[in-house]
Formats: structure tokens, C-alpha cells, sequence
């Protein structure tokens, strides 16, 4: 998965402070790395420049081949480590309606409840 390590670097350089080596081989950790920066750099909200890259970036991961494995597969990392991870934090879940149609997180409301919770949940569908 080193193109995805790749990608995160290219289009958030801040969050290669973050890894350490081996990290493109654990896909999770990386993607996990940039909600983390999420949660600091947006603590007072977020401008533009950081919202455009980050719809940016899922679109790109949104269109990858699908890969044969959860550790292969790029939209199964994108969905388990940063959607998830963005419905868990205050700081970030403004930014759900962005990047998640709200049709398409209604039609997912079950895998998201058991995933995030009940109430991660009805926080994030305020945003709409």
C-alpha cells in the first residue's frame, strides 16, 4: 500500500511527521494519522484550502480499484479508518457532509451505528 502512504504524503505533507518507517505497509495507521491531524489543525474550525484536499482525497481513494483483501482494498481503508474515525471526534464531523452524500449515510446507517455508535451517529446527520 505504498501508493496510498504516497498519496497521503503528496496531498497532506504535514502528517508525514507522523509515520515512522514500516507505516505504508499498515494502510490503517496512515489513514488513521491523518484524522489525527484532522482533530488538531481543526480545533477552531477549518479553512477552505485543508476542506478541498480532503474532498480531494476521497474522491482519489473513491476511485481506486477495489483490491482483494480489507488490507489491499482502498475505499475499505478510507471507510474503517477515516470515515469512521471522522464520525468520532467533535472537531471532525463537520466535515462528513462534505465527502458523504447524506443519502448515502442514511442508506448505511446500520453498519455506521454498530461501527461508531448511536450517538456519534446522530451527531454527525446534524451536520446535514
Amino acid at each position: 500500500m505504498k501508493a496510498l502512504c504516497d498519496e497521503v504524503v503528496r496531498r497532506f505533507p504535514e502528517v508525514q511527521s507522523r509515520l515512522t518507517d514500516g507505516d505504508e505497509d499498515v494502510p490503517y495507521i496512515v489513514m488513521g494519522s491523518v484524522v489525527d491531524w484532522l482533530k488538531e489543525t481543526g480545533t477552531s474550525g477549518f479553512p477552505p484550502e485543508i476542506v478541498q484536499r480532503v474532498i480531494e482525497f476521497t474522491e482519489w481513494c473513491e476511485a481506486q480499484p477495489r483490491g482483494g483483501t480489507a488490507g489491499d482494498d482502498v475505499y475499505t481503508i478510507l471507510v474503517v479508518s477515516f470515515y469512521e474515525g471522522l464520525f468520532r471526534s467533535d472537531v471532525t464531523r463537520c466535515l462528513l457532509p462534505r465527502i458523504v452524500p447524506k443519502d448515502e449515510l442514511l442508506n448505511n446507517a446500520e453498519y455506521l451505528k454498530h461501527w461508531v455508535g448511536d450517538e456519534n451517529f446522530r451527531l454527525a446527520l446534524e451536520k446535514y
